[in-house]
């Protein structure tokens, strides 16, 4: 029987080992306290104020030395006034936070640096950039809402194909600003049958509605009895107020992730990996479970069961950069004005 050598290491190699080791377990305490020198961190993101103030508290008793400096954009304002900044060589945000559409557009222009988040881990699997990037730190899941009161969950519509029924005609509201339908399909299908599915759907007279919640609202209201491609988190929180609404998923169910990721010109580059490193810590996300947020770190539920069961499902997530070109054809095939 052949016999292996054994490989002897020299005390140099075997120091080199341990001195990288070493140092690697040391780059989180070195990023500690430079960002407590610098103190403070300016963050753009889209999160409501009201969310966001749950989410610094949790930050701020974490880190009681650092100030974060929130700056509350639209997705659509922040990418324009991220590229104002960055052209002019004068970024401010640290850290961006939006849908991971913008953060990827973000990348692709050079905006952003790597930042190999040991908490990346953690994350769910495809929710973080395999070069280091981004990581996505929640998601939001479209599916059919639907009033009770109005339309039984055996009549509600389950599936893309259920959309196009003539019953349905003048009786579904949809999001105008939020083109992740088109998206969707065009991902699943190719461009030419996901503009083709999109004008059937235009024919079927939506009710186009500004922004979730508000369709949330309208939707308890009675203003129409089904809501499609909703975001299941404002559906179910107005479900557990009591508000006359339930819903059901498709299959697949579209994910559409929010990442944070920080930027190549950050002011406090250090305070800015804290953060994302915050973001997407056990305390982080436990935060963002209290802000009405779904998680995406393994091990933490959401405020649903049947969220993190439909999480668990088949779930087809929205990944294209060029979100502003799919806007416009977005539009033109709902016929919104």
């Amino acid at each position: 029987m052949a016999i292996k050598r054994l490989k002897v290491v020299s005390p140099m190699v075997f120091l080199f080992v341990v001195f990288i080791a070493f140092a690697a377990a040391a780059a989180p305490r070195e990023i500690l306290e430079q960002a407590r020198k610098e103190g403070e961190v300016v963050l753009y993101s889209t999160m409501p104020v009201g969310e966001f103030q749950v989410f610094s508290q949790a930050a701020k008793e974490k880190y009681p030395f650092l100030s974060v400096r929130h700056v509350r954009l639209s997705s659509s304002n922040q990418i324009s006034r991220v590229m104002l900044e960055h052209r002019a060589g004068k970024l401010q945000a640290d850290v961006v936070g939006n849908n991971l559409s913008a953060i990827l557009y973000y990348k692709g222009q050079g905006i952003l640096v790597k930042h190999e988040s040991a908490e990346v881990a953690h994350v769910l699997k495809g929710m973080a950039d395999p070069e280091g990037y981004w990581s996505a730190m929640t998601t939001d899941m479209l599916i059919t809402g639907f009033n009770t009161t109005t339309i039984g969950r055996e009549k509600a519509p389950k599936s893309f194909e259920d959309y196009l029924d003539p019953r349905l005609k003048g009786q579904m509201g949809i999001n105008r600003g939020a083109p992740y339908a088109l998206i969707g399909m065009i991902e699943l299908h190719g461009e030419e049958r996901g503009i083709a599915y999109m004008k059937r759907l235009g024919q079927q007279s939506l009710r186009p509605v500004e922004g979730f919640a508000h369709m949330t609202n309208l939707l308890a209201a009675g203003e129409y009895p089904v809501a499609i491609f909703m975001q299941v988190s404002k559906i179910d929180a107005m479900k557990k107020k009591g508000g006359p609404v339930n819903w059901v998923p498709t299959s697949p169910t579209f994910a559409t992730p929010s990442a944070v990721a920080v930027t190549r010109q950050a002011p406090h580059p250090s305070a800015a990996r804290l953060l994302v490193d915050f973001y997407l810590s056990v305390e982080g996300q436990q935060a963002l479970v209290r802000a009405a947020k779904i998680p995406l770190r393994r091990g933490i539920k959401s405020a649903s069961a049947d969220i993190d069961q439909l999480l668990d499902g088949n779930l087809h997530v929205i990944r294209t950069e060029d979100y502003s070109r799919y806007q416009q054809i977005y539009n033109d095939a709902l016929g919104i004005r």
